[in-house]
Formats: C-alpha cells, structure tokens, sequence
C-alpha cells in the first residue's frame, strides 16, 4: 500500500488507480442495493464541493470506498453510491471519456438495464442526456422503467439545473470546479485483499453498522503497511518478507497498546482538557472520533503540536514519503505524555494550568514549546510554576490573601477557585499523598461554602447560634438574652428581633475571605448549607471516612489543619473570625512559599 487518498481523477483515469492495480473498471455487485441517491443528496454533495476553498495541497475527502480484487476489475463492497454520483456529475461535465464504462453493473442480471443507461446514455461520447421529463422518457423507453434507473434519471436532471443556476452568477466558473472536482476531492480507497472472508461477509459487517472508517483506522493502515515497508528497503527479497510482517505485526500490537493507555477513564479526561483543535468533519461527524479511538486524542496533540487548527488526512498524507519519522514522532509524544502522567509535580501542575486558564492563553502550543526550550526537567516545572503564578497576579503583583478588604466570593470568583484547587495541589504532591482524579482540577460539581455559620433557617437552630455568637462573637455587654427563647420562638416578632441581632453581628466578620470559603461536592454542600458549624464538620468527616472523595484543602480546613501556637483553638464545635483570619493566613504562606522560585529569589 503506497499510498491512501486518491483524487477522483486518479479513481477514474486509465493512467491512475485502476492501471496501478492492473485492473480495468469498477464493479457493483449483485448483492448491493440499487443506486437510490435523491435530488437532495446530489445538491447536497454539490454545494459542499462548490463551498469547499482548494487551495494548495488541501483535499476535499468523500470517505472511504472500500474495494475487493477480482481478475480485471474491482468490486465495490461499500462506496457505489457515492462513486456511481461521481460518474453522474463527471459525464456531465464533459469528462465522459474519463468514466466511460468504469463502472458498470453485471451485464448478466437484473441490473443489465441500469448498466446499459450508465453506459450508453449517461457516458457515452456524442449522446444527448434526453430532454425529457421521466414519464415521457420511458414511454418511449420501457426497458429502463427501473427504480435505480429513475434515480440516476433524477440526480442527472438535478445536476443541471444546479449548474444552470450556477452560471448566472459572474463569480463561478465551470472549469474552476471541474479542476476542483477531479483533482481536490479525494477518495480513501480501502482495498481488501483478504481471502478467508466472503465479499457478501465483509459487505454485511461494513452495513450493518453503515460506520464508516474513523481516522484512527487509517493513521494505524499508513504506519502499519508503509513504516515496515520502508524499514525492510534494505533487505534481500525473502528476508525482507519475513522482517516486513513480523514488523507489521509489531506495530499493530504497539498501537494497540497505546491505544489501550488512551482508553483509561482518568488519562481520556484528563488529556482531553489540552486539545484545543478539531478533528476534519466526514458529513455530520468527527473523522477523528475520540470517543470511538481515545488514541485519536494522541493525535490531536499531535497536529495541535504541528500547528494545526484542525487534524485532517492531509497532515497524514503529507508524511507520504517518509511514514517512518510520522510513527517515530507519534512514539515520541505518547511516551512525553505517558511521562508527564506519571510525575507528580507535573500531571498537577498541567492539570491545574489547562483547567484555570483559558485556552487562549495557555494551550498545548504553548506547554510543548516550554518543554522544548527547557533544558531540564525541573527547568520545565519552574516554567510551569510561572504560569501558575500568572493565574494569581493582580496588577503584576501576587494577590495578598490576608488581605480583608478583598470580597473573594464576589468579586474575584475565578482566582478563589484557582487558589484552593493551587492549595489541593501543594497538599497533594507531597511523596505520601495520592494523585488528584481529574475531576478537581476545577470548580465544575463543586460548590463555593461559606464556613462561618449563615443564620440558620431552621427555628430550633437559632438558639444553638445565639450562644455561638454569644460565645465567640458578641462582646460581654451586648450577648443576646436566649432564656425567653423557647417562650417566645413562635413569635414572629420576637423572631424578627433575632434575625436583626444575628445580621448585625454577621457583618462585623469577614465572611467572604477566602480564610472562609472552600470547594465542596454540590450535592453534599446543599445538603449541609444552613447547618451549623459542628454538624457540618461531622457530616464532611463522615463522608470522608465512608470513602468518597473530598477536595484535600477542604478536607483539612474542617480538621483545622492551619492551627499552630498562635491560635490553637480546641473547640471544634464553632467556627470563628479568629479560624478565618488563621485559614487565610496558612493560605497566603502556602501559595507564596510554593510560588517561590529559584530564578526570582
């Protein structure tokens, strides 16, 4: 297999595909369904060519035909409908000596008719498509009152009148989109030579699912016949053979493997987040399906590596002559990317950059390019650190997190979150944590929690924080009075009074610092958000300890990890402005002892 993408003038020409194979047409077998394409289809197929910018090396693909060898000809297992509209819209292009009997249906069957009107009227040199409408033309041609025979009839007529409107308009030019047709639009030829299975088998597997090839399939078809193929150039014939397949085998099995990697749950959704190209569009869906190929993720990176805005067959085809530096290349990235998973420092690191900034600032150009220009790895981390610090600056100065005139909650929500997933990632790189899944690299099932207790909305609640805030908050000569409490807690207007008593203290707290604010599941968060202090504290340990996941720096502001001898408050009933101020500070002297690098200090 030399080569994948063949224009329609190499399908059809007599110097192209069909003299490479030693063959002399295309043959739609008995089995296949009638050409049944309607008027929209070919319009369709028309605009999309008419609309597509040939340009250079660039190619309209129209998918896959899929093709079986036979003594001079070939028989079309999947594609007829699409190669047969081809030989439609060429013939009516005047290129009728190029189609002529290139496709043909068997002579000796039903389908003698359609072959004879494809043939002799549709291709054939001299002879006027009829003027007619349908009706009249098989009154005066019975033999072709076939249903296949009345599509092609349709599609031809429908061609015409596409043209016909066309030319009105100053800027389209025939022989611009005939040039167009025959050497920008591309067909993948799938050519199988296997001899175990029956055409009628490998047609019914190829429609019953009517999925076309994915370009996953095809990358593996290149490296698999071409990469051996030109490592084998040296051999002697029957050495070259055997190196050759047990060659191809290996590669098979390779990509396989890889592919196996990309299969992973966490490696799928965590590299996905670093694409920021698209995959070439085939009709309605992806070529590149990374759903369907995970490795097809590999490959993105790869043309986003490249350059590319899109990943399309013509990068592929453009390492033609030289398969073997495309599969070395390929090799090379995956195991960069395998590397990068496996280290601590920078699966977070990377995790946490593709996920709180946006792809215009950040994207895998760029963190390829700092990998390259970074003569060490741990040149590369520093690197990477500075665009962690970059999500933290404020007027080129890191952001102060003990500062209390800053309303975290509201008016600066995209760095509150960037922080405390930066401080789930201190915590987590340290050589006894665990890596951190996926998922919390950023707010996404998360809710923001406000620690410090709201006013409950629950009756029975307020008692519990009146002495709370009798307790921790109010100073001696202004507490609430809670002994008529429980006289008086149906009182609209004795509640009205506590209401108005816990406002007012509330507002003396800072409780949009980010010393009071943490990421917390959603469900779990609206299921605790108006308890207290304490019972929220229990029900976060309790989910911790039956297994689930809690963000790490979440986890241990309810265990009051940031106590040191400053405040080293043993009352894990309450929470207080003296906790927020001492969670704010731990925060600020986290980030900025992690943000500390060598070349800045």
């Amino acid at each position: 297999m030399s080569q994948l993408l063949y224009s329609v003038e190499d399908v059809f020409s007599k110097e192209g595909y069909l003299k490479q194979q030693e063959k002399d047409f295309y043959n739609i077998p008995l089995y296949q369904r009638g050409y049944k394409w309607e008027p929209k289809h070919v319009k369709k197929l028309l605009v999309d060519i008419d609309n597509f910018q040939a340009s250079g090396s660039k190619f309209y693909c129209l998918q896959n035909i899929t093709i079986v060898p036979k003594d001079n000809y070939f028989n079309i297992v999947d594609g007829q409908q699409r190669l047969t509209t081809l030989t439609i819209i060429l013939a009516y292009l005047q290129e009728k000596d190029l189609v002529y009997n290139k496709v043909r249906f068997p002579d000796n069957s039903i389908r003698k008719e359609t072959n004879r009107f494809l043939n002799e009227v549709i291709t054939k040199e001299d002879i006027v498509f009829p003027e007619d409408d349908w009706d009249d033309f098989i009154e005066d041609n019975e033999n072709y009152d076939h249903q296949d025979i009345h599509h092609i009839f349709q599609v031809y007529k429908t061609i015409d009148v596409w043209f016909k409107e066309k030319i009105q308009h100053l800027s389209f030019s025939t022989e611009e989109y005939r040039n167009k047709l025959l050497k920008h639009v591309k067909f993948i030829i799938n050519k199988i030579d296997d001899k175990t299975s029956s055409e009628e088998k490998i047609f019914g597997n190829l429609n019953s699912k009517r999925i076309p090839l994915d370009g996953a399939d095809l990358v593996r078809a290149v490296l698999i016949t071409r990469v051996a193929k030109e490592e084998g150039k040296r051999e002697a014939d029957i050495k070259n053979i055997v190196r050759v397949n047990e060659r191809r085998v290996k590669i098979g099995w390779q990509l396989d493997q890889i592919n196996n990697w990309w299969s992973k749950e966490n490696v799928k959704r965590y590299f996905s987040n670093f694409v920021s190209i698209t995959s070439e569009r085939m009709g309605a869906v992806n070529l590149f399906d990374d759903d369907k190929y995970p490795i097809n993720i590999l490959y993105l990176l790869f043309a986003e590596k490249k350059g590319e805005k899109v990943l399309t067959l013509e990068l592929i085809e453009k390492n033609n002559n030289d398969a073997l530096g495309l599969y070395k290349e390929i090799i090379k990235l995956n195991s960069t990317l395998q590397d990068w998973f496996q280290d601590k420092e920078i699966y977070h690191y990377l995790g946490y950059l593709f996920n709180q900034k946006t792809k215009r600032d950040f994207n895998f150009t760029t963190v390829w390019g700092l990998w390259e220009s970074s003569k060490t790895r741990d040149l590369f981390r520093i690197a990477l650190k500075k665009e962690i610090k970059s999500t933290l600056m404020t007027d080129d100065e890191l952001i102060s997190f003990v500062d209390t005139n800053i309303n975290w909650y509201k008016k600066e929500p995209r760095k509150l979150v960037s922080a405390l997933v930066l401080m789930d990632i201190i915590h987590s790189i340290k050589n006894n944590q665990p890596f951190l899944p996926f998922s919390s690299f950023n707010k996404a099932a998360n809710d923001i929690e406000h620690i410090f207790p709201q006013n409950p909305e629950k009756v029975k609640d307020k008692k519990a924080y009146l002495v709370f805030l009798n307790t921790y908050v109010v100073h001696i000569d202004n507490k609430f009075d809670v002994s008529e409490f429980d006289v008086n807690k149906n009182d609209d207007e004795y509640l009205d009074t506590v209401d108005e008593f816990i406002k007012n203290q509330i507002e003396a707290i800072n409780i949009d610092s980010i010393g009071n604010l943490v990421l917390l599941y959603s469900s779990l968060n609206r299921s605790i958000s108006n308890n207290p202090y304490a019972k929220k504290r229990a029900r976060i340990i309790e989910y911790f300890n039956k297994g689930n996941f809690i963000q790490p720096h979440t986890f241990q502001v309810f265990v009051r990890y940031f106590n040191d001898d400053s405040n080293d408050v043993k009352d894990f009933e309450h929470w207080t402005k003296n906790d927020i101020e001492a969670n704010a500070k731990r925060i600020n002297n986290e980030i900025n002892n992690f943000l500390k690098i060598d070349s800045d200090e």
